[in-house]
């Protein structure tokens, strides 16, 4: 046994409680071989031998909910990260237009709502900027779509439809859509006529995406959205060499999903790859609260907010069902009070097997809620950083739409994890950035690092470094049953970890965001070197 590598001379924090810091460690291949007193003897002159001078290394980090290819394809439209008011959008979409020419379909992402400054949307807002060519953009939470008239002429969308879920077109008084489509059902009549970036397009954009995220230390994600074809991507990512990260793609399954397409999935759950798994499966139970399509206990400040993504409950709980005998893990998007409630009365009357159910956001839950978790062995599946459009004093759009003490009972990181629950960190990029910095500072100040006001959202407890770096390695491997080979430095582990200037885990918050990450390893690979 000879290492190929070792790294010397540094503060290692393991995530072992048996051996919780070391300061040196060794691996083969990509298994950790050695640490501390031991890494000597497995080292020879082949060894490449790192000297840290000192710089601090962790198990490397799990976004826990992320759409890494969905995210990389967004990624070549308009960023509208930040846009804060209806002039700059404007403004943005109008030097778009201008540099991609008349006729292109013009594609952004990330538009909060709040651009809007309290108007309701209506596509006569932007027709004039976006040209005479047409227009998608994505809202932030991907979950409503803002289109042009040309847009809506091109799809042939000029008046209400049923669809086959709670997705909405919306439509004035006339019955004349107004642009905005809430839901995926809704935007599929647009999307639909998209053309479709070609397959060497598409690869090339992932590679460089998996490398932007090496950059920042990320190791893992868990992906949540997938088909058939993202298989396809990740064997072909991997012949390439070109999968710096291990990818679990959870399957995404609608209502409306067909039944064939269904059965083909199911036989998925023990296909792999050396750097990825496709055994987990995602549904959707309700939408979002800033349009009031999130489901909740009771009705939002619109009188909105009180049915399900799925019409048929029963189709819901038989499709996981199907899932879960075949050995799926199942993860739920749940947003709502309602939603969250819903979801772990279905996960209770799962039999028990080895893999972790999870649900997803957990926007406002109650303590009664809360409590539930950890007895039932329900991971909750965290994003602290989408508070960055939430505001202290509850003047955004989410806040708006309920009362203080559901706003009160917002991203209860904290006190999940307090309660025993298992609590996984992510950032649900492209929603939100994929930076775990920015991550590993939201979930102790409770707000965004890039706004004016220190207050923190909502009343409920912070996580602590220690708590946030748990959340991205450690506990992110126990949810999908790994705790015996990843998510710590441990001899016989995967030699995924993460070099940084400083603890990320210790830092101030002010300063984790430019903490500098000085090397990544995925797989025993240096995938990134500063």
């Amino acid at each position: 046994m000879t290492a190929d590598f070792a790294i010397v001379n540094a503060r290692i924090r393991t995530m072992n409680p048996a051996h919780p810091i070391a300061h040196a460690i060794a691996w083969e291949g990509k298994t950790i071989v050695a640490l501390d007193h031991d890494v000597q003897a497995a080292c020879d002159s082949t060894t490449q031998v790192l000297d840290a001078h000192g710089a601090v290394v962790t198990p490397g980090l799990t976004d826990g909910h992320q759409h890494l290819l969905q995210g990389a394809v967004f990624a070549q439209g308009l960023d509208l990260d930040r846009v804060g008011d209806l002039a700059t959008l404007r403004e943005r979409i109008a030097r778009e237009r201008e540099r991609i020419g008349p006729d292109a379909w013009l594609l952004g992402f990330a538009l909060e709502y709040a651009a809007f400054e309290g108007v309701t949307y209506h596509h006569s807002l932007i027709d004039e900027v976006a040209g005479p060519g047409p227009m998608f953009l994505y809202a932030l939470d991907v979950h409503t779509g803002f289109v042009n008239d040309v847009a809506l002429r091109i799809s042939g969308v000029d008046a209400p439809r049923q669809l086959e879920d709670a997705s909405i077109i919306v439509c004035d008084s006339e019955d004349r859509p107004t642009g905005e489509l809430l839901e995926m059902a809704a935007m599929r009549t647009v999307l639909d006529f998209v053309p479709e970036p070609t397959r060497e397009d598409r690869l090339t954009w992932y590679a460089k995406t998996i490398a932007d995220q090496n950059a920042v230390g990320i190791t893992e994600i868990h992906m949540m959205d997938g088909d058939m074809s993202t298989i396809d991507s990740l064997r072909e990512l991997e012949v390439r060499e070109q999968l710096g990260l291990r990818v679990l793609q959870h399957h995404f399954i609608y209502p409306y999903t067909p039944d064939e397409e269904v059965q083909e999935m199911l036989q998925t759950s023990s296909i792999s790859g050396d750097g990825w798994q496709a055994d987990g499966v995602k549904f959707m139970l309700d939408g979002v609260i800033d349009t009031g399509t999130a489901w909740l206990e009771y009705p939002d400040s619109h009188g909105e907010g009180l049915e399900p993504m799925w019409p048929d409950l029963s189709l819901y709980h038989s499709r996981a069902r199907e899932f879960q005998a075949k050995g799926f893990r199942i993860a739920t998007h749940a947003i709502g009070d309602r939603a969250v409630r819903e979801v772990l009365d279905l996960y209770e009357t799962l039999p028990k097997t080895a893999a972790r159910h999870r649900i997803e956001h957990i926007e406002t839950s109650p303590d009664s809620t809360v409590a539930r978790f950890a007895p039932l062995g329900v991971t909750a599946s965290m994003q602290p950083i989408h508070t960055r459009w939430v505001a202290h004093d509850m003047t955004d759009p989410w806040s708006q739409r309920l009362d203080a003490t559901r706003c009160g009972h917002a991203w209860r990181s904290g006190d999940l994890f307090a309660s025993g629950a298992l609590v996984v960190l992510g950032s649900d990029w492209p929603v939100a950035p994929y930076d775990p910095r920015m991550g590993f500072f939201a979930a102790q100040e409770r707000r965004a690092h890039d706004v004016t006001d220190p207050r923190p959202v909502g009343v409920t407890r912070a996580l602590t470094g220690l708590q946030t770096l748990e959340g991205y390695t450690v506990n992110a491997a126990i949810a999908v049953g790994a705790q015996n080979e990843r998510g710590m430095l441990k001899v016989g582990y995967v030699a995924d970890l993460v070099m940084w200037q400083d603890d990320p885990s210790v830092v101030a918050p002010a300063d984790v965001v430019e903490l500098p990450v000085l090397l990544t390893v995925a797989r025993g690979k240096i995938v990134h070197r500063a």
